[in-house]
This record gives structure tokens, sequence and C-alpha cells, in this order.
């Protein structure tokens, strides 16, 4: 039996408390701040339980001095909606409902070399669903805020893939000390001759920026010495430092990264860390100790929280989410921090009620531009995991401004009747990150996805979340039992429908029959009566470490592919049907599990320990 520390959980009225507090908070931030926005991720490990692992996500800062954000986003229309102008969220509806919110908020200026804060990455407003984002920059975890890990690359048609070949010259530079499992991401140069960068973080808490092109390293910075042990009694990936995906801001060019410090014997603190993103110098106000944090009645402790998901940035925002270690060990809490990149000293947290409840999800958390939907894992305490009153596991959270929401009010929080089940089997909700995504015809113009280690698929309503059994639809995908789904899936569409695709550990749902260990699909129609409807659409095989896909499409929807590492081999499947399109000749090594490539230019790039991987279009 895992050790488990005693933690004295907030009664009914405790969350009252936290309630009024969190409405306090809210309303200081809008008055100080304007309108806020959010975003956040979590950690973990191995076999399904709360653990150390990757991260990623984006957004964008306020230039030094300067205003960040041209604009806000043009808020969601009806039909077809507006987008606002890349970089700035635009809203943009798929379906008759309006979208309530701009998809993008004005960024505060920066001061000091201070990055300011964001305006939001391409986003849809809240009611709609986000528009293509055709930048070549890679700012975050999937690509976008939705977390669906489209990228739109018009050279990648079928036949033109088919031509792939390794980029030898970059290939033969990409070189770092470390192991990475994290996935990469790249950011244009700011003007005309400028050097494009591509970034890879370690788990001996090294940032590098790599040329895109001769793959040298242009520079390398530390957050600190990573921790040699946890201070806990499990934990299994030393030395621990980064795990996580950063999050760029493109306007004031700064990239953010998260990752323990410590020596060799604790974790001494969780840190955040900015720097300019062209020549790797801090900005000013960085870093920041999330030691102390309170949330309620719980303090953030170093020791038993991991930083595995990615980064989310809304709105200024920068949000972090963490777990704890593989072994569920230690009195430990799923938090969500937020810190105020326009001044870091503003910096709040909302953790989970009950012990455990993880938020570890390697590809972080969807949002649509106003929210962040983390999404939790098992309950591990001794006492109050039997009532939703002392209990936040397994469940869709929905989280705005500084880390603020009340898990009281069924509109804020998704989780099935069988959550004590679940929580007996480790058969977390949070194994994988929220997905925002929309479905032609139907009624709502967008949906959360979420999928859990047990296999089981729900659809809920991210405006009115549902509380208990508040899903639309859930849909079986894999049988392989309480940990046969921990992944980070990618979702897009055709005329067909939406092809919402992810790994498997085992188990997996196929047309003709059980699949295993497979990538999996699965489409997601409307009925005439506009509700949802799924069916699993084609299987394709993986081997080796369960990695995640992602999807190229050449103008948002047209030529689309999923794209994945198996058994080191970068391999890409028809989207429609799974056919094999594409698999290289050689292979790339230490590619870890839950890491997703990324495509740019024509290209597709792939990280493993001590190195990055390119293939191109030739």
């Amino acid at each position: 039996m895992t050790e488990r520390l005693h933690c004295t959980k907030p009664t009914r009225t405790a969350r009252a408390i936290r309630l009024n507090r969190s409405l306090s908070l809210l309303a200081c931030a809008g008055a100080l701040l304007g309108v806020t926005q959010a975003c956040g991720g979590g950690g973990s490990d191995g076999g399904g339980h709360a653990g150390s692992g990757n991260t990623g996500a984006t957004g964008n800062a306020g230039s030094t001095g300067n205003t960040a954000g041209a604009s806000p986003g043009t808020a969601g229309n009806a039909n077809p909606g507006t987008a606002g102008a890349s970089p700035n969220g635009g809203s943009g509806n798929s379906g008759n409902t309006a979208g309530s919110s701009p998809g993008g908020a004005t960024g505060t200026a920066g001061s000091n070399s201070t990055a300011g804060s964001a305006g939001s990455a391409p986003m849809g407003g809240s009611g709609g669903a986000p528009p293509v984002n055709t930048s070549d920059n890679v700012l975050q975890r999937n690509n976008n805020a939705s977390r669906d890990g489209l990228f739109v690359q018009p050279k990648f048609t079928v036949d033109a893939v088919k031509t792939m070949a390794a980029d030898a010259t970059f290939n033969t530079g990409a070189k770092f000390t470390g192991n990475m499992w994290a996935s990469p991401l790249y950011l244009a140069p700011a003007s005309a001759g400028g050097k494009g960068l591509f970034f890879a973080v370690t788990t001996g808490n090294d940032v590098i920026a790599i040329d895109e092109a001769s793959g040298a390293t242009v520079w390398t910075k530390s957050i600190g010495t990573p921790a040699q042990a946890n201070g806990v009694s499990c934990g299994n990936i030393h030395p621990l430092g980064i795990l996580s995906t950063p999050v760029i801001d493109e306007k004031s060019r700064t990239i953010y990264v998260a990752g323990a410090v410590g020596n060799a014997s604790t974790i001494q603190k969780h840190v955040i860390m900015a720097y300019n993103a062209d020549d790797g110098s801090e900005k000013a106000g960085w870093p920041v100790d999330t030691t102390g944090i309170t949330s309620g009645s719980v303090t953030f402790t170093a020791p038993p929280q991991n930083q595995r998901s990615a980064l989310s940035l809304v709105g200024g925002k920068l949000y972090v989410g963490y777990g704890g270690h593989i072994g569920d060990c230690g009195a430990y809490h799923g938090w969500i921090v937020a810190v105020d990149t326009a001044d870091p000293t503003k910096k709040a947290g909302w953790a989970t009620l009950g012990q455990g409840e993880a938020i570890w999800a390697a590809g972080g958390f969807a949002s649509d531009g106003t929210n962040i939907f983390p999404v939790t894992g098992n309950h591990t305490g001794n006492t109050g995991g039997d009532k939703r009153e002392t209990s936040d596991s397994e469940a869709v959270v929905k989280v705005t401004g500084m880390a603020t929401t009340s898990t009281m009010d069924n509109k804020n929080i998704y989780y099935p009747s069988t959550w004590k089940t679940m929580d007996s089997a480790d058969a977390d909700l949070g194994g994988s990150n929220s997905v925002l995504l929309s479905i032609t015809g139907a009624t709502l113009s967008s949906y959360i996805a979420a999928v859990a280690k047990d296999g089981n698929m729900y659809l809920v309503n991210p405006t009115n979340l549902g509380g208990p059994d508040g899903h639309v639809l859930t849909f079986k995908v894999s049988s392989g039992g309480a940990m046969a789904v921990k992944t980070s899936p990618t979702a897009f569409k055709t005329a067909k429908g939406t092809h919402y695709v992810f790994s498997t550990d085992a188990g997996a749902v196929c047309p003709g029959g059980g699949g295993g260990k497979s990538i999996v699909s699965v489409l997601l129609t409307a009925g005439a009566d506009g509700k949802p409807a799924a069916k699993s659409e084609w299987c394709a095989p993986l081997t080796g470490a369960v990695t995640a896909p992602v999807t190229t499409t050449t103008d948002g929807s047209g030529n689309p592919l999923v794209w994945y590492v198996n058994s080191g081999k970068l391999t890409a499947v028809g989207g429609e049907d799974g056919m094999t399109v594409y698999t290289s000749s050689d292979t790339c090594s230490g590619v870890r599990q839950w890491t997703s490539p990324i495509a740019t230019k024509g290209r597709i790039v792939v990280g493993g320990d001590t190195h990055l991987c390119s293939w191109s279009v030739k």
C-alpha cells in the first residue's frame, strides 16, 4: 500500500469560505487588471498514478515597456464567427450560438524588462470553436489553446509527404545534455533575416534555444539545481527538474518554464521562470516560488508536488498545474497556480479539496479563451474521499482569472457518477488533457472532450459542465482496464465530421475488433436533433513508448494526416482512414511517453533525450 500522510479535509463550510474568497479575488483582479482570463496544468507518470512527466502551452506576453496584444479579438458571432487577428484571440463559432466573450483580451504593458501581460493566443470565445491557427510559431503544447494538436502545413499533401527525409545538418547539430520529457516549441524570427529558434527543456533544469537551420545551440540557461530525490517516499524520475512543455509569449518574446529545484535529498521548491527567448536573459521579477501559496486550508508544500502538465498563458495569466509523484505518496493536492505576467509578485492558487486529485496530464488543459479546464485524478487520502463536499476527484473543472473557481457550483465541475469506483481503481479522468472541439450541426457550438484511464470518453458543455453525470455523451474507447488510456489527444474536422484521435496502452476499441496498443480515431457527428454521436473510426499500430499524436492539414481540413513516433520512427497515417502514408527509414532515440511532434515550415520536429530530430518535405 502506498504510504499516505494525513491531511485534514475542508468541510462544506470551508468550501463556502473558499467560494467567498474566490469571488473576492476575482473582483479584486477585475478592478486592478480589467478582464481576466485563465489556464492551468498538472503532473504524473508511468503506470497511471499521479507522478512526474511532460507539459506545454502558449499565449502572448506584452513586450518590454509596450502594450501586449494589439487589440481584443472579435466576439464570436453567429455562423461562422470572426477570428481575432493572430496572435490576438478571436472567437468564431462553427454553430449558431454566438460566443459570449471576446476570444482575446488586450494585453497590459510590461515595464523594466518585466514581461507584460499577454494578448490571448488564437482561441475561441467562450461560446465558440477556435479559429484555425496558420502561424509558423508553435508557442504551446499541441499548438493551440484548445489543445487540439492541429497544425496547418500547406506543403503536407499526401504525395509531398512521401518525399520526406531527415534534416541531416540540423540533426547533427541539435544536441544537448539531459533527458527531455516535454515537447519542443518554435518561435519565428522577430524580423527578416533573424534566427528562428526551437526550444528544448530537460530534467536537469536546462532551457535550450536551438538554431532552426544549423541545430547549433544559441543559448542555454538553468532554472536551478534539479532534485536528486523528492523528499517523499515515491517517484522515479531523477534528476527531477523541468518535465513540462513551456509556453511562449510571441509579443514580448518571452518563454515561461516551470520545474523543481532541490538537492541530493529533497525538492526544496518549485519555481516558475521567464526568459527573453532571443538571448536567454532573465526577465525582471522572476523566478516565482510557489511555496506557501494557499487555497482555503491547503498550503502548497514542495516535496510531494510534481509539475508535469504543460503550461498555459491566457489573458496575461500564466497557469501551472501540479500533481504528485508516481506512487501517490505524500499529502499532495491537485493545484492550479496563476501568475500575473504583468506583475509576477501577484500569484494565487486553487487546490483540490481532497488529498491526491492530481492535475497531471502531460498535455496540460484546454482553454476557451476565458476559462481553463483542468482534469483531476483519484483521491488518495485516508479520509474525505467519500463525498463531494470534501473531494474534487475525477473531475473536469472550470477555472478562471487568478485561479478562481467554486466546485460547489455544478456549472464549474463535471464528474461521472462512478467517481468512487474510479478512485479505488486509480482510473484517473485526469490521465489525459481536456480538448476543446466543435461538431458541425450539433446543438452546442463547442464541447470539452475528456477521456479517462479506464477508456471512457466524455463530452461536456463548457458553459455548464453539469455536475454529476452531466455529460452530453459518453463512449467506450478502450476495454483495456483502469490503466488503458494516458495520452494527449488531437482533434480535427473534415466533411465526415470531427475526428478525436489518441493513443492507448491497451484494449483499443477498433472497427474490426480489439486493437491492443494503438492510435485510435473516434468520429463525432451530430444527428438531426443536434445531439452528438460517436463511433470507432479506425486504429493504427503503435509499438514502443506510448507517444501522443498530432494532426496536419493543408488548409484546416484538407489532406488530414495524423503523426506520431512509433518505436522511434516518424509515422504518418491518413486522418480519415488510418492507413500508413509515411514511415521514416531512420529513428529518433529516447522519445518519451506522451510526448508529441510539432509541425512548422514543412518540417516535423520531435524531441528525445539529448537531441531534437527533424524531417522535411523535399
